[in-house]
């Protein structure tokens, strides 16, 4: 029963749905009156379940046709199939057929057929009626042997038990028409009783084609168009602000319910994964129509609603027509909301349409006074429906342990779990980078072992993919959670609403994560966003091939960044000419972290902290070893004899003065990095590797060169800018050494 009334809701949606797109129309320029045609799409197997319905509602789908008290005649058909035949429509269906003759009480049975028979009969509109009728053409038996019989006695009886029986099926069209009458007081609110009476009175169907995939009808109707009204100058009152935000809030609620319900109504878990994505990837563009000025027409968030809408239709025609069942779900929903939404795109201001607040409510009222409340209602905590669509979609099934092989045995046991206590209300000054970071390091590589354990990935991926975490991070927060303001602590917050280490947006996650968490928890925060983004590589980067691109393995990690910050369909942005500036700039600025977190100097990530050229040292934790020799940077021959010996830096270091400079060309957690570091980018001499310790960690520093002051070292600088160098003073690093 509680389906019973789901599909019911969301089927009455629809329904008014279409109603709008009927509005929606576009109206030649200048005209007082037009007639406006909305396409009404019945699909081949939806008829063919209405007709099993209607005329086969029995266990084995069977009827027999004659009613021969002495039984010498019988047609009995079953499973009927209904197709396209030129203008008209074919219904084929087995026959088991046969004709007697009755002579003194007894049957002499002269013919006899098991096989099938075939009907073709033209769709025609009843008249005065909202109806489609088949007028009866032609009717053919098929012998088993394949042969066609079109006469003799056998014919006869069935020809007109047939073209009886089949003119019995109607396909009622009613509820569109009275759901529209009902409709349009609210959603034609300037328009007069009379117009509106007119509009009702004008209704009827027209068109009617048979088509290769469905049967097509079209509803018209005519209805006056109204002079455009000004546009309003002024900025919007503070009402209408509030007013503009419950809108899009509740048409948010609306495409999340609609999701719920159809994901509900299959089984087939791709399907499930398409209403996901679209649900996802609508929030994105919600997001970025919502970074636009609040406006009384609000152009950016109709066209978001709208589109959404337009994507939804195919989804639910499929899952409707794949599913036994769901004739009534079909009927109302898929050929609804689909076609007809892409008119709604059409609408002009001369129709006066109203998709405000209030005209939201008005169509969760005709949906159902019960479930006002649920369907429209925006809620930020979690969604339990919402979680396990995710979580479906995310752990289809156990990981195999073959593939769960990641590394992470050089992290000490004692530092295995990050300290997120202590990382939790911190926003660290320069001066504490050298603690911060290693922290932050450790919990993101814990973020990876977790996404890792949910999803199986390929072990070659799986280096690429702890590098795609750091360096999204790195390009999100640059590895915060927390900023000051007004001498408060804050979680980091951009203006379109991301929040936190990995800038998970509130909008679009809404009802997946628990919103305060996100904000307050830097461990739940990393969590969150490792897992989106091993969701973004396996099902779009890898799956759609970016990796079989010009660039090769590495624009996995630029295709699942292009989809965390767009949304899942921009996964491929990163390779496209016609994007924006913005974009080009946004991909480009993660590919430049990705590159230095790939070289193994994700340390980096402190020049945005305030890790300015002069700012104090800092050290990072020793990070895991590359889960197979494949996935690390390869060893470039003689990469070892061409790194100094260990002594071999600090001697230099010590013999050169306290106030001379020198430029730190990388950092790195072992000795082997900073080699193969030295031996790839051909750097020349004099460079040096050079041991930074803090405590139990090391880090290992490439020098280059000794200059009396900046001015000197200048040159030197600009020729390595492509590697950010920081201009360091030797008494500095033999301090920060020392330390």
């Amino acid at each position: 029963m509680a389906q019973e009334m789901a599909d019911t809701t969301v089927c009455r949606l629809a329904c008014r749905l279409l109603l709008i797109v009927a509005l929606g129309a576009t109206l030649p320029a200048r005209a007082e009156n037009a007639t406006v045609t909305v396409p009404v799409r019945l699909d081949y197997l939806l008829l063919n379940q209405l007709l099993l319905k209607q005329l086969f509602d029995t266990p084995d789908q069977s009827r027999e046709l004659l009613d021969d008290p002495a039984g010498c005649n019988r047609v009995v058909v079953q499973d009927p199939a209904v197709s396209p035949s030129g203008n008209a429509l074919a219904i084929v269906a087995r026959v088991d057929a046969r004709a007697g003759l009755g002579i003194l009480g007894s049957c002499s049975e002269l013919l006899d057929l098991a096989g099938s028979i075939g009907f073709t009969g033209r769709p025609v509109i009843e008249p005065g009626a909202n109806a489609v009728r088949l007028q009866p053409q032609s009717t053919w038996l098929v012998s088993p042997d394949g042969g066609k019989i079109t006469s003799g006695p056998l014919w006869e009886i069935t020809d007109t038990a047939m073209r009886a029986f089949l003119g019995r099926f109607v396909l009622d069209l009613t509820p569109y028409t009275e759901s529209l009458q009902s409709l349009l007081p609210d959603v034609l609110p300037n328009r007069s009783r009379q117009q509106l009476q007119a509009i009702v009175e004008s209704l009827a169907l027209e068109g009617i084609q048979v088509t290769p995939d469905s049967l097509d009808v079209s509803i018209a109707f005519a209805i006056e168009a109204e002079a455009q009204p000004p546009r309003p100058e002024s900025p919007l009152s503070e009402e209408e602000l509030r007013d503009w935000e419950s809108r899009w809030q509740m048409m948010d609620a609306l495409l999340v319910f609609a999701v719920k319900h159809y994901a509900s109504a299959t089984e087939l878990q791709a399907l499930r994964d398409t209403l996901l994505d679209l649900l996802i990837d609508s929030r994105y563009r919600l997001r970025d129509a919502l970074a636009l000025p609040a406006s009384r027409e609000g152009d950016e968030i109709r066209a978001w609603f709208l589109q959404t809408w337009e994507q939804l239709g195919p989804v639910v025609r499929t899952i409707a027509l794949e599913q036994e069942g769901q004739a009534h779900l079909l009927w109302f929903s898929v050929l609804t909301a689909t076609d007809a939404l892409q008119a709604l795109d059409r609408l002009g201001p001369g129709v006066g349409l109203d998709i405000s607040t209030d005209g939201l409510r008005r169509l969760a009222r005709l949906i159902s006074d019960e479930q006002l409340d649920e369907v429209l209602r925006y809620d930020e905590a979690l969604d339990p429906e919402l979680q396990r669509l995710f979580k479906q979609r995310f752990e289809p099934e156990p990981p195999e342990p073959s593939a769960l092989r990641f590394d992470f045995s050089l992290i000490p046991r004692a530092r295995a779990a990050a300290p997120a206590e202590k990382l939790n209300r911190w926003a660290p000054d320069s001066d504490e980078l050298g603690e911060y970071l290693p922290m932050v390091a450790q919990l993101l590589d814990q973020s990876t072992k977790q996404a890792l354990g949910k999803h199986r990935l390929e072990r070659a991926h799986q280096e690429l993919f702890r590098k795609l975490v750091l360096a999204t991070a790195w390009q999100e927060s640059c590895w915060r959670q927390y900023v000051v303001k007004d001498e408060r602590l804050e979680p980091l917050r951009s203006g379109s609403g991301d929040v936190g280490l990995m800038q998970i947006n509130e909008r679009v996650w809404r009802g997946f994560y628990d919103l305060q968490q996100l904000r307050w928890d830097i461990r739940y925060n990393g969590n969150a966003g490792a897992e989106v983004l091993l969701d973004y590589l396996v099902k779009y980067a890898i799956r759609k091939g970016e990796h079989r691109q010009a660039g090769g393995q590495a624009n996995l990690a630029r295709a699942s960044y292009s989809a965390y910050n767009g949304g899942p369909s921009k996964v491929s942005r990163y390779r496209q000419s016609k994007v924006s500036a913005y974009e080009k700039k946004v991909d480009s600025a993660f590919w430049e972290k990705y590159r230095q977190v790939d070289k193994g100097n994700e340390l980096a990530v402190a020049g945005c902290l305030g890790g300015d050229l002069s700012g104090p040292a800092y050290v990072a934790a020793a990070r895991p070893a590359s889960p197979a020799p494949a996935a690390s940077a390869p060893k470039t021959p003689g990469a070892s004899e061409q790194a100094p010996p260990a002594d071999t830096g600090e001697r230099w270091v010590s013999a050169q003065r306290e106030t001379h400079f020198t430029l730190q060309l990388g950092a790195f957690s072992e000795r082997a990095y900073a080699a193969d570091f030295i031996a790839r980018e051909s750097l020349p001499a004099p460079v040096y590797v050079y041991p930074v310790r803090k405590g139990s960690l090391t880090q290992y520093l490439v020098l280059h060169g000794s200059f009396a002051d900046r001015a000197q070292a200048e040159p030197a600088k600009q020729r390595f800018r492509r590697l950010q160098p920081w201009l360091r003073q030797f008494g500095e690093l033999r301090r920060a050494a020392g330390g």
